[in-house]
Formats: C-alpha cells, structure tokens, sequence
C-alpha cells in the first residue's frame, strides 16, 4: 500500500517540551504512522539556532525574544508571535510540499501553524487539515475571551487562514458549533474528534489499597485558570475525616495551595508517569478536574481522558461545555458549575455512597475503549480519506 506524505506543524512535541500537549501530539503522529501516513513533524528548535533534521523531526530555529513578539501580537504588530519563524519555516517547506501532500496545522490557542499551512496552500496547492487542540486566543469564541488582557481581536485573521483549510478538526463539539455559527460557509468543513487518552493502561495490573477512606485527587498544572483550589474548599465544606485529597503537581509558584496545612490534604510533587499511574491506580478513588472561565467551556481537559483510562470515577467544577456533558451524560461521575461549590460538596457526599461509586467506575470500564486514541483517530483517518 502507498503511502501518503504528511507534515504535521506543531510549536511543541515530545519529548522536546514536556506536558500534556506535547505528549499528545506525539501520540497523534504515532498513530497516524500505525495508519501508513509517511509523517514528517515541523517544529520550531527553541534551543538552539541549528537546523536539526532528526527522525523525521524538523527542527527549525526560533532564535527571538518569544516574550516581545507575544507583545507585539497583542498590538497588532504581528498576526502570532510566530510571524518570524513562519517566514524561515515557509521558505524551506514551499519546494518541498507538492498539492498531493497533506499539510497538518495544529493550534493551541497560537495562529502560527494554521498561517503557515495557508501559504503553503495557496504556494503549492496541498491539503491543509486545521486541528485546534483549544480555541483561537483572542480569535471568535461567542464573544467569550480567555483573559482580560489586552489583545486585539484576530476574528479577522481567524477566519482569513482558515478559509484555506480543507478540513477543520476541533477537539469538543462546543467549539465546532461556535465556529459553524460564525464561519457559516466553512460549516461543512468543520468537525468534532474527541482526541482521547494515548496509552491504554492495564488496570489489571494494580491491586487497589484497602481503605476506608475516599480518596480524591487533582493532577497537573496548579494555576488560575484551573484553581485546583476549589477542592480544597470543597473538602473544606464537606468537614468529613472520611475523605481525603490530594494534590499532585508542582504548588511552588502557586499561593493559593502553598500554605494549606490541614490533616487528610496532602501535596504530592510531580513523579514519573510509570508510578503516577501506579499510585493513582493503588490509591485513589476519584479524580477531580477543574476549569474556572466560561471560554474554556470549548476544551476538554485532558484529565477528562487520563481518568477514564484509570477507570476512575470523575467529580469536575467546570463551565457548561463538553467536559460537563462527557462526566454527567456518559454516568462517568458528577461535574457541576465551577462556580457553585455546594453542588461540588453535594456530588462528593453522593460519592461517598460505595455501591454508587463503583456503579460508575464499572461504567467508566464498559466504555472506556471507546475513548482511546487508537479508536478515535480512526474517524480522522476517514475524513483525511475523504478530501
């Protein structure tokens, strides 16, 4: 069987960067080699100014100050703060794409690799797949915006490179519906795929800890716009010595958690992810994720996915969007408003019911090959066949 080239644009992969974005982006570029795509990555090379080709990794220099040009973005001096590096990433791309090619722009929130893919089309004629991982920051979002910083809107560029995509992936139907109303005539090229968790993890292979205690923990980044917080202040409400949270990451740079001092609240720092799925399978009873802007409605946090591939059940404080409906329409737990810490404090106490928990992780364990990436890719594979 032939196979069809591939370039996949990203700011960031594993294992260059660390985090959740860039371990899925490696995980979707290993999938998509499984379904005989020929892949080459493009990335910028924020380390150094060589140009390193490696593995079919393209490594091309980002030899600027990343903190002046988000600045100039936010003017308006530049469409992305990219702008620089798109010009050296277009000119070394433009002889090598040809139209049959298939140029893949993921986003972030950044503009960078979706205006990459857009000259490239227009240069050469290719394929461009558009992938937003989270919405356009500062572009349309129902008039919701991320932060109160100042920015100048970029509805305008928004939709300018976006008209030369032949397909535009979102990664929740709450986005793709925001664009469908707004982009009215690229509506029939826009679609949802849930990206799923990447490694199926053997549950078998942990024997959970007796305890009488419930136990909950929040995993990842500690910042404000998840305000891991608000389970302690939950916990707090609940005032019950029979549940126990935890909190797993790094609260260094974060106050609201750093001077928490109470019996059955522990801190836990960031452990390979070998023994973070060992401790989460042996320990603990429910995961909590958490998100504190209506904009962010639009995303689905990852965790969403992590839990579920642990079989473990969900309490979420989040806005209306996906996340809620994937925890509360699926029987995966119960995700209430991020605002409303009595319904959070009132789905922990139904929690504690041990006949209802397990209801919902055995759920979780019936459904939970569906969200894997190796099957949810598939729906991308015949859509990339279809343009």
């Amino acid at each position: 069987m032939s196979t069809l080239q591939f370039w996949y644009l990203t700011r960031s992969y594993h294992p260059y960067q660390k985090g959740g974005g860039p371990l899925l982006r490696k995980g979707q570029v290993d999938f998509f080699k499984g379904l005989n795509y020929d892949i080459s990555v493009v990335m910028p090379n924020y380390g150094s100014n060589d140009f390193i080709i490696e593995n079919n990794i393209v490594l091309i220099p980002q030899n600027y100050s990343i903190k002046l040009s988000l600045y100039l973005e936010r003017l308006g001096f530049y469409e992305d703060y990219l702008d620089r590096w798109i010009d050296v990433a277009f000119e070394y791309l433009k002889d090598k794409i040809n139209k049959d090619d298939i140029v893949f722009a993921t986003s972030g929130g950044e503009l960078g690799m979706i205006k990459l893919a857009s000259l490239l089309k227009e240069q050469t004629g290719c394929k461009v797949i558009i992938n937003f991982h989270d919405p356009l920051n500062y572009g349309y979002m129902n008039g919701l915006r991320r932060d109160k910083k100042f920015h100048i809107g970029r509805v305008k560029a928004h939709e300018k490179y976006m008209n030369n995509a032949d397909l535009i992936l979102t990664s929740s139907q709450y986005y793709a519906d925001v664009l469908c109303q707004r982009f009215i005539n690229l509506s029939s090229k826009i679609k949802n795929n849930y990206f799923g968790y990447i490694q199926p993890l053997e549950i078998g292979n942990f024997e959970k800890k007796v305890s009488k205690k419930l136990k909950i923990a929040y995993v990842g980044t500690m910042g404000s716009t998840q305000s891991p917080e608000l389970l302690y202040k939950a916990w707090k409400e609940l005032d019950d010595n029979d549940v126990e949270i935890y909190f797993i990451g790094s609260i260094k740079n974060y106050k609201p958690l750093q001077n928490i001092d109470n019996e059955g609240v522990y801190f836990i720092d960031f452990m390979p992810h070998d023994k973070f799925l060992e401790f989460m399978s042996e320990n603990i009873d429910i995961g909590f994720v958490s998100l504190v802007n209506e904009y962010f409605g639009a995303c689905v946090p990852s965790k969403i996915y992590e839990y579920i591939n642990l079989g473990l059940p969900i309490i979420g404080a989040l806005p209306i969007g996906d996340g809620q409906k994937i925890i509360n329409n699926y029987g995966y737990g119960i995700a209430s408003q991020y605002d409303d810490i009595n319904s959070i404090v009132e789905g922990i106490r139904k929690m504690k019911d041990r006949d209802f928990l397990l209801k919902i992780k055995n759920k979780i364990i019936e459904d939970r090959d569906s969200w894997a990436m190796k099957n949810t890719i598939l729906d991308v594979d015949k859509l990339l066949k279809s343009i």
